[in-house]
């Protein structure tokens, strides 16, 4: 029997918000325990933030990278990636 623990979701998201702080000190995460997706809050490109958080070991793609709208930096506030 293994005594590997599995981290839990309040670590996960600690884990990755501490990451993408360290390349930005506002970011922020939010996973939602129901459905398993996150919500990222920074001012980082889609593409870095995935890179950041695959290299925690966690799957990562955005969902729409650029809403319509929106350009890469800029947000209204109501994106989820």
């Amino acid at each position: 029997m293994s005594d590997h623990t599995h981290p839990t979701s309040e670590q996960r998201q600690h884990a990755m918000t501490e990451a993408l702080r360290a390349w930005d000190p506002d970011a922020d995460v939010t996973l939602e325990s129901a459905t398993g997706r996150l919500k990222v809050t920074t001012t980082l490109p889609t593409e870095r933030v995935i890179a950041i958080l695959k290299d925690l070991g966690e799957q990562a793609e955005a969902s729409d990278p650029e809403p319509r709208g929106h350009k890469a930096g800029q947000c209204c506030g109501g994106c989820s990636h």
